[in-house]
């Protein structure tokens, strides 16, 4: 069996003082060293994501921006389409409205330029008819009758 000699004794003793100084001297310090780190460690992640949540947020507003400046972007085209549509309309509103009255003013210079041809055909003829008749009758009354027979003519024709 074993022999219990005062060298086990001393081998434990030294064995549990080399533990309690290793415990004090190497380990505590070595832990205090290794928690240091993971608490450096869980900051850094800490940081790192309240930095990514940060990026995100800030993601998050740009793309909302971009949406609304696509969607503000679409209303001003829409926008000028519809003012252009406008602008269009009056454009042609205001050349028909042109053309109509060109061709009012033409219809009313085409219409006073028949009335002074009329007028015009209605002086030769009656100036023929004054010849004429002078022709027949052989000389003329007076001035005073050719006027009357001429005025009481041309009266007749307008009526006509």
């Amino acid at each position: 069996m074993l022999k219990f000699d005062i060298n086990i004794l001393w081998t434990i003793i030294n064995l549990v003082v080399f533990y309690l100084l290793m415990k004090f001297f190497l380990f505590k310090p070595i832990k205090k060293v290794l928690d240091k780190r993971q608490q450096m460690i869980d900051t850094e992640i800490e940081s790192a994501r309240q930095t990514n949540a940060q990026a995100e947020e800030k993601m998050a507003d740009y793309r909302q921006k971009i949406a609304d400046y696509q969607t503000e972007g679409k209303e001003i085209i829409a926008r000028a389409k519809s003012d252009a549509k406008q602008e269009y309309g009056k454009i042609i509103d205001r050349a028909n409205d042109d053309a109509r009255r060109m061709r009012q003013d033409a219809q009313k210079q085409i219409d006073s330029e028949i009335a002074g041809a009329r007028r015009a055909a209605k002086e030769d003829i009656a100036a023929l008819a004054m010849q004429a008749a002078e022709k027949v009758v052989g000389a003329s009354v007076n001035a005073d009758t050719d006027s009357a027979i001429f005025d009481e003519f041309l009266n007749e024709s307008s009526d006509k």
